[in-house]
């Protein structure tokens, strides 16, 4: 069923980087993609969102035997996707909802890779011409090159997230079965295999069980493994399996079907390494991941994208603003890991950037009311070079400095301070942001500074930007923050 489920997802994928390629062939002097073309890049790939989270649902029925249906498609695939609508029992707004968020999700996708694989056409476009050769003959090669190009580019995008879509149809069904009682991990066992999977491999947790809320696939990029559902009848039942020997070489086994021991809290540093995906699917289509998060801001296209949700989504709540850029939660493992990143690194910024927390729409308002700014942008970034000074500072000034326990818990903080609060006499002339928490004996205030200039490096250029950065933090007294110059804006300082 998996494979039959692929080779749709392939054609739909062939037409994309297809169209891509003549597009961008095109145009290849200015390689960026207009409204309309990427519009439909999009909807190329909302389609096939769609029916892989269809096809998951629908495959999920099968698996439980709660439906008879055919294996095998022989409709087009916008037909096939009219089809599989009709036999889900999902009702209309269910289904919208579903739909918007992939859209949105498609759009996104779209417009980050479309500016990343143009942004590596620059690289070797600027490489060619400085070898000396003309630009004919740089533009000649870049076209060979394309059709391979645009394909390989597109497979990591198309495949992640169709197997997000896919997991996420089969765990709504299994979620919502009488049937289903217990859920077990299957890879697939190949040469391409990853350590992690093949360790979660044949694992048997009841489906409500919290491991699901991490290992529950796809847990890294290209991730191949899916979930089989288990009646609780079955348990205690022989099967037959197939594991990797010590010697790389596959075998079957027999064993009894039961619960796994596996808690999940593994040491190994690659398979560490290799969880790169760390959510629950059915949870995590209706969110943008952090990566593509990030890789908009580096590419300064946040502002398009909110601009795109206030279009895509039916009634566009600040709640559903939120949850569509993934800040219904504070991102506080991924930032606290970045940072552990940049702390063992070389000391030297590399332009990276980290989105931290959003700007809520009462702040926003209040904004514009005391000082006539209005905030386009609510997302808040921190870059390297801010997370690396206030490192320093926490190891130099230790009275004035922001402990190290403390950076980490950046994203918590900007999501649920104690105060808000507005400096109205900032030298830069625009609104400055305190966000306040206290500390033993202190309080802790983290400086945001509203569409300030920052160099952000994309593909080994430098790019300037105006963002919401965080620019420095620090320990005060309270009797610091409360000169005339901060207004309170949220929250209070006692």
């Amino acid at each position: 069923m998996v494979d039959n489920f692929l080779s749709i997802v392939n054609e739909i994928k062939k037409e994309n980087a297809e169209f891509l390629a003549n597009t961008l062939k095109k145009r290849l002097e200015k390689p960026r993609l207009n409204e309309r073309e990427l519009h439909t890049f999009a909807d190329f790939l909302h389609t096939v969102l769609v029916l892989s989270y269809l096809l998951g649902h629908y495959h999920g029925a099968k698996l439980t035997g709660e439906i008879k249906l055919s294996d095998h498609f022989t409709l087009p695939y916008k037909e096939a996707i009219t089809y599989l609508r009709s036999m889900i029992p999902m009702t209309r707004e269910e289904f919208n909802k579903l739909s918007d968020h992939l859209k949105f999700r498609a759009f996104t996708i779209a417009y980050v890779s479309s500016e990343d694989l143009i942004n590596r056409l620059k690289t070797i476009y600027e490489k060619g011409l400085k070898e000396g050769k003309t630009k004919a003959e740089v533009l000649q090669e870049v076209k060979k090159l394309l059709p391979d190009l645009t394909s390989a580019h597109l497979s990591t995008h198309y495949n992640t997230n169709v197997m997000t879509a896919y997991n996420a149809g089969k765990q709504s069904y299994f979620r919502n079965s009488k049937s289903v009682h217990y859920l077990m991990y299957n890879a697939i066992l190949d040469g391409h295999t990853t350590k992690l999977c093949r360790r979660l491999h044949g694992t048997v947790k009841p489906k409500d069980d919290p491991f699901w809320d991490r290992f529950y696939p796809p847990n890294h990029y290209n991730c191949r493994s899916t979930v089989y559902p288990v009646h609780k009848s079955e348990l205690g039942k022989k099967f037959t399996t197939v594991e990797f020997t010590k010697d790389g070489k596959l075998r079957k086994r027999e064993t009894v079907l039961k619960p796994s021991k596996l808690t999940g809290k593994f040491k190994d540093p690659q398979i560490l390494k290799e969880h790169q995906f760390k959510g629950n699917p059915e949870k995590a289509i209706y969110e943008i991941p952090d990566s593509l998060i990030d890789r908009a801001l580096n590419c300064g296209i946040l502002e398009d994208l909110i601009e795109t949700a206030k279009g895509i989504f039916q009634e566009l709540t600040e709640e559903k603003l939120k949850q569509a850029f993934g800040f219904a939660q504070p991102k506080a493992r991924e930032f606290m890991n970045w940072v552990k990143k940049i702390i063992k690194s070389d000391w030297k910024p590399k332009g990276e950037l980290k989105n931290i927390g959003w700007i809520d729409k009462e702040i926003r308002e209040l904004v514009e009311k005391l000082t006539g700014f209005r905030i386009k942008n609510p997302v808040i970034a921190v870059n390297d070079k801010g997370i690396l000074h206030m490192i320093r500072n926490a190891k130099e000034k230790r009275e004035a400095a922001i402990p190290l326990k403390e950076l980490y818990r950046i994203p918590k903080t900007i999501a649920s301070p104690e105060a808000i609060l507005l400096d109205t006499e900032d030298k830069s002339g625009k609104p400055v942001l305190l966000f306040v928490k206290s500390v033993p004996g202190k309080k802790a205030k983290f400086v945001v500074k509203l569409e300030t200039p920052a160099k952000v490096r994309v593909e080994g250029r430098k790019k300037k930007m105006l963002l919401n950065l965080l620019k420095t933090s620090g320990l005060v007294d309270i009797t610091n923050l409360w000169e005339k110059r901060y207004k309170l804006l949220k929250g209070e300082i006692q």
